[in-house]
């Protein structure tokens, strides 16, 4: 008769599984993977809406347009006909202006409630809600990301370059600090020894473009693609880039794509790597220097 240790049941080797072969750092990466391609999947699906979504729009403003032109043309003709009624000097021609008054008003509020049904239906957040940022200080928030790095982080080996002004910006601070420290943190263990320099600016089309660069030994012919891969149980010998390969610019990565932008990574010119960071700004006027 055999024993349960004999034969043990699916629970026992799940639990053996767990336990032996696959470590806790497998077991992250695999759900980050997994997360990621999921994430992957839902960025295919929304650029599909998106384009549906503009596709019903144009079409809307086209109707839209097609339904104001005669109301504006009819409200052209009564002005006419207002302004002639009210210069005669019968009193019944000026009662009559008044009438004319009154139905030009109601044309003129069918033109606006056109235009309030166009904002309304070619509204994306009538489908998907947009997450809730705060407007804050772009300062502060690198003020924070230098603050996270630590009492360790020699800040005189920081050039940082900040727009002139009060820069505010719309974005989730936290995030947005911890990509900041994230690059930065880097740059300073493997980056050399040498300066790193941070450079924060707002593009012409108005994007929060954050750009961390050293003078290390660079990428060296390295996909900048795989630095972003998470394979922290992967052991690469004589690669002086290995310890990038952990979960640190993956989820950098998956913090910067949550908030609509992109990190990139680049050998620097003159030698040394550049981190590039590009945000878009949700709203319109979302940028504001004071």
């Amino acid at each position: 008769m055999s024993s349960s240790q004999d034969n043990p049941t699916p629970e026992q080797t799940a639990a053996q599984v767990f336990m032996g072969s696959t470590s806790r750092a497998a077991l992250v990466t695999d759900l980050l993977t997994t997360q990621s391609n999921h994430i992957a999947s839902l960025k295919w699906a929304v650029g599909v809406l998106e384009s549906k979504i503009t596709l019903r729009n144009s079409l809307a403003e086209v109707q839209a347009e097609a339904l104001k032109d005669p109301f504006r043309e009819v409200a052209q003709v009564l002005v006419r006909i207002k302004e002639t009624l009210a210069s005669s000097e019968d009193q019944s021609f000026k009662e009559l202006a008044r009438d004319v008054e009154e139905g030009l008003l109601q044309v003129r509020r069918a033109v606006d409630s056109i235009e309030e049904w166009l904002t309304s239906s070619t509204d994306p957040t009538i489908l998907y809600p947009r997450e809730a940022l705060q407007r804050v200080a772009l300062r502060q928030v690198v003020e924070r990301a230098l603050s996270d790095l630590g009492p360790g982080f020699d800040r005189a080996r920081l050039e940082l370059i900040l727009p002139p002004g009060n820069t505010m910006i719309t974005t989730a601070p936290a995030r947005l600090a911890a990509i900041i420290s994230a690059l930065i943190d880097n740059a300073a263990k493997h980056g050399g020894p040498g300066r790193i320099r941070c450079v924060c600016s707002i593009t012409p089309q108005q994007d929060l473009s954050v750009i961390v660069e050293d003078r290390g030994p660079g990428l060296k012919g390295v996909d900048p693609e795989e630095l972003f891969r998470p394979k922290p149980q992967e052991n690469y010998e004589n690669r002086e880039w290995q310890p990038l390969l952990g979960l640190g610019l993956f989820l950098t990565r998956m913090m910067a794509e949550s908030l609509g932008g992109k990190v990139t990574l680049a050998e620097r010119e003159g030698g040394g790597a550049v981190a590039t960071v590009i945000l878009p700004q949700r709203r319109r006027r979302d940028v504001i220097v004071e």
